[in-house]
This record gives C-alpha cells, structure tokens and sequence, in this order.
C-alpha cells in the first residue's frame, strides 16, 4: 500500500490549554476525520490511525507552532488539505500550514530534541530578586528533583534560561529520556505558587548534519 507522510504545523490555544496529551490525540484523530482525510492506518488486530504529536504539552501550558505528522493511504495536494483542516478545527486549534514529506523522512520522534516556552505572571510582576535567583539556578551542576517517584537531574535538561522583561524564558531538553518541564524550572526558582501563564513558542528539531531548526522556520 502507498503512503504519504505530511507535517501540519498548528497552535493549541487558551480554548485547549487543560486538554492532556490523550485527549489531544483524540481531538486530531476526530478533527481528521471530520475533514476527510484518508488517513492510513496501521496492520494487526487494532488498527489505528497513523497520527504522530511532536511532543507532549504539559497541562495548562498553550503551543504555537506545534506538530503533528500524519499518513494517508493516497496522494493530497498540501494546501488544499490545509483548508480541509481549518475549516473543521474545533475552539483551541488555529493556525494550519501542511507540508508533504519524503516517504523516508524521519518521525517526529527523531528530530525534536528541545522547546522553547515563554513564562508571564499573571498578577503582578515577578519577585525583584529573580535575576539572582536564575544565576544560582544556572550556576549549580545539579538540581536534584523527584517526577512520579524517581529521582532525577533537572540542571542537563535546561538548555537556556533567561529574563526578558516581563517574560521568562527557558529552552528545556525533549528527549525520550530527558525532558524538562517548565513548572520543574518554576519551582527549582522558588516559584511554585505564583499564578503564571506558560506558552511554548516553537519546537526545536535536530535536522540534517546537526543543523538545529525551529519548528517556527517550517512550512
């Protein structure tokens, strides 16, 4: 069977902000087939759809410029399928660009190595001393934490980490075996409480011969 693999390019916006990673998936898997896509679908005694989310979004947190890779069991032009897409997005999806691939095109799985979120309180500003606070948190060689029970470092999963006016901004690892998360960077910062709206702003792919890309450059 021929199959083609296309990269859509999306936001999740404050409509979706609680929706986990599952139901996300589901609410593509519906999507696509309210647009008609001919999706493809996988052998054995379950078939599903051959949807493929770049990389989980922490609850509460919104994605611009996130993505999804699919498969069809037959050719679609790239911007037509697009326009199929838009016209069905339930609230808390916006923003489709498609992009057809090469049949052997690594996953999704593959390529994103990073994501880049964006940190605003939602009262006030932030503590004065949080300049400070952000050189301890990079000066240290580790920051040990604790996820679901076991033990992990978070230090090798901050890239980057930096105040830009109002906004903090952190470049956090996406790795199977690797992931940061930003409330993680919050509370290593002494900041577990404060109200604060989270955004991812872009993906960061691993492409050919090492080159870094944002998922922002896309499309």
């Amino acid at each position: 069977m021929n199959r083609y693999k296309y990269r859509i390019l999306f936001s999740k916006t404050e409509a979706m902000r609680f929706t986990g990673h599952l139901d996300l998936f589901r609410a593509w898997e519906r999507l696509l087939r309210r647009a008609q896509v001919p999706l493809a679908y996988s052998t054995g005694f379950h078939p599903h759809p051959k949807i493929q989310i770049g990389a989980a979004l922490p609850l509460g947190v919104t994605g611009d410029n996130e993505l999804v890779d699919i498969e069809t069991a037959e050719e679609c032009d790239a911007e037509a399928l697009a326009r199929q897409i838009s016209e069905a997005v339930p609230p808390g999806v916006s923003d489709i660009r498609v992009t057809a691939l090469p049949e052997n095109y690594p996953g999704l799985e593959k390529l994103v190595v990073a994501g880049d979120y964006a940190a605003v309180p939602l009262e006030g500003a932030w503590p004065d001393d949080l300049p400070q606070r952000i050189e301890r948190l990079r000066a240290s060689a580790t920051l040990p934490r604790e996820r679901r029970g076991k033990a992990y470092d978070l230090r090798p999963r901050i890239l980057s980490l930096a105040r830009d006016g109002n906004t903090l901004r952190m470049r956090l690892r996406l790795e199977p075996d690797a992931t940061g998360r930003p409330d993680e960077v919050l509370a290593a910062l002494g900041m577990e409480s404060p109200p604060v709206l989270v955004g991812r702003e872009r993906l960061v792919l691993r492409e050919s011969e090492g080159k870094m890309i944002g998922s922002d450059e896309l499309g």
